[in-house]
């Protein structure tokens, strides 16, 4: 997410988010070893009440969510396609 689609993307208005979900222990502490060690820059949010999952029909991990100008989910899917998720940032940037 970090080269492929925040990176590329970001000068466009894109913002990528990531919301760390099902920790069973220590959620923000694993959150922050996540990010640390992916050298990750974008914003990653702690979920430790798991709200996300059920808001957003989570079932798998990673799962990516791909939200229009207007709030509208262009894309949700379980796994990681980033072809999937490059056409959906395209038409959302549309």
């Amino acid at each position: 997410m970090e080269k492929e689609f925040w990176q590329a993307y970001k000068d466009e208005g894109v913002v990528v988010v990531g919301v760390a979900i099902w920790a069973q222990e220590a959620p923000f502490k694993v959150a922050q070893a996540f990010v640390k060690k992916h050298r990750l820059t974008y914003l990653v949010l702690v979920d430790a009440e798991d709200k996300t999952p059920n808001l957003y029909g989570v079932e798998g991990v990673p799962t990516n969510v791909v939200v229009d100008k207007q709030g509208i989910i262009r894309y949700l899917q379980a796994g990681f396609d980033p072809e999937g998720i490059r056409r959906a940032i395209e038409e959302a940037l549309k």
